[in-house]
């Protein structure tokens, strides 16, 4: 089947093309581009349209799988958002029955999906219970054995830790695991936030001068997001330019959330961090909608921990500082609870980026902000996505620049966006007018062969 795309303004930054342009797609693949009009059996008139590669979000935490069926919720409000590929197993969290993740996967997805490999796993594989133990070598390298073969059969991205969420993990450990990502991929959560942040930081840069890998700093606005983010940049560019190979994600919100039992809240948090409890709203269950107090914050750490709550805490202005710097991918992180409550984040993360700072406050062009969504994200994970040269896999979002927004709130997280008119995915039509029409395109995605 071939489907002609025509008279919407093409926006393609890989191949430097930001013009009116049609294309022609064939077999889940780009055939042709021209300035004339081109035929198809299908047909879309994208007039006052612009045709981006389709969005890719490289940090997100995917549905659970129950009873061999992924509970799909997550993967829907991607697709909404015009997310055609999205990377699971961030902040080494992730599915421990991976093969039979992705092989569901492979039989159809809202979107495309591949995965890291979640580093708990392997600490839950020798049975390492409590997150402040340091581990003997003897248990690093049986992690190790064990993560090189899941990291080979399954073809992943590379590896993740979410070190503020296991402090026990000690740089013996990093490091050496961090060696299941040579040549691919090391993302990280770093292991403090706020104050100390750049001690945090140097800790894991240091992995650098020892694996020849990407590294990739997760959600930085919830790590320096406090007044931290310029300095924070900075020692990320110094380290660039010594040869360090680096990159940094954020989402656009100056809210973090996670789940209240998690060890980012352990040590005094509120207190270190100057502020009251109300700051952290609470996002599903019982107490829903509710700020927390001093007693309640307690209760829900002992009795409900995996409760998904919110940090309104950052400063605006040091997520447009991360947006603005030309190193910063845009991502997620989106993350539901059982319920499907949660952070707005999940569903209206990339919306949200193009109509309030790319459209409104005009922080970059669209060109450069449909970069970050698109071949940045592409380059570091090696995929034939994130743009729309000949051959290419015909992953698209059109979209209305005058219409696109995010309408999700921390109050109604399930709102879907407005503004994006088809998603396709691998060359066929997904979503149309905002509406999923196809929820069974999507593949799974792996780290080329090395």
């Amino acid at each position: 089947m071939k489907i002609a795309v025509n008279n919407g303004i093409l926006v393609d930054p890989k191949n430097k093309i930001f013009e009116k342009m049609n294309l022609l797609i064939e077999n889940g693949k780009i055939k042709e581009l021209s300035n004339q009009k081109l035929s198809g059996d299908q047909e879309l008139d994208c007039q006052g349209l612009y045709i981006s590669p389709g969005f890719i979000d490289m940090h997100m935490h995917e549905d659970p799988m129950k009873n061999g069926k992924i509970k799909i919720n997550i993967f829907e409000k991607m697709l909404k958002m015009g997310v055609t590929t999205a990377i699971g197993g961030n902040c080494g969290i992730g599915p421990n029955n991976i093969k039979e993740y992705l092989d569901t996967v492979e039989k159809g997805n809202p979107v495309n999906f591949g995965l890291f490999l979640p580093h708990s796993i392997l600490r839950e594989y020798i049975g390492a219970v409590d997150r402040y133990e340091n581990l003997e070598s003897r248990d690093i390298e049986k992690m190790y054995q064990y993560g090189k073969n899941l990291i080979r059969e399954n073809d992943l991205f590379g590896i993740s830790f979410g070190i503020e969420y296991i402090p026990g993990i000690d740089f013996n450990e990093l490091v050496t695991l961090a060696g299941l990502g040579k040549n691919r991929i090391v993302s990280a959560h770093l292991r403090n936030d706020g104050a100390d942040v750049f001690g945090a930081l140097e800790e894991f840069l240091e992995v650098g001068n020892y694996v020849k890998t990407h590294l990739q700093i997760s959600h930085i606005g919830s790590m320096a997001g406090y007044g931290q983010m310029a300095e924070f940049l900075s020692v990320v560019e110094e380290k660039r330019k010594a040869g360090i190979d680096i990159s940094c994600d954020c989402y656009p919100y100056a809210a973090f959330s996670t789940h209240i039992g998690s060890a980012v809240f352990d040590n005094n948090y509120i207190q270190k961090h100057k502020v009251e409890y109300d700051c952290l709203e609470i996002m599903e269950g019982k107490y829903k909608g509710q700020r927390c107090t001093e007693e309640l914050f307690n209760i829900l750490r002992e009795k409900f921990p995996d409760t998904l709550v919110t940090g309104h805490m950052m400063l605006e202005e040091d997520i447009e500082t991360a947006l603005k710097n030309p190193n910063t991918i845009i991502v997620s992180d989106g993350i539901l609870g059982e319920d499907g409550s949660g952070h707005p984040r999940a569903a209206g993360t990339f919306p949200r980026f193009i109509s309030k700072y790319v459209r409104d406050k005009k922080i970059m062009s669209l060109y450069e902000g449909i970069k970050k969504i698109t071949s940045l994200p592409a380059e570091i994970l090696k995929l034939n996505k994130g743009s729309l040269g000949i051959g290419d896999d015909a992953d698209i979002t059109i979209f209305s620049l005058e219409e696109i927004e995010d309408k999700a709130t921390f109050s109604e997280n399930a709102l879907s966006p407005v503004g994006i008119k088809y998603v396709l995915i691998n060359g066929e039509t997904a979503l149309k007018d905002g509406e999923i029409i196809n929820s069974k395109l999507g593949k799974t995605v792996k780290y080329p062969k090395i």
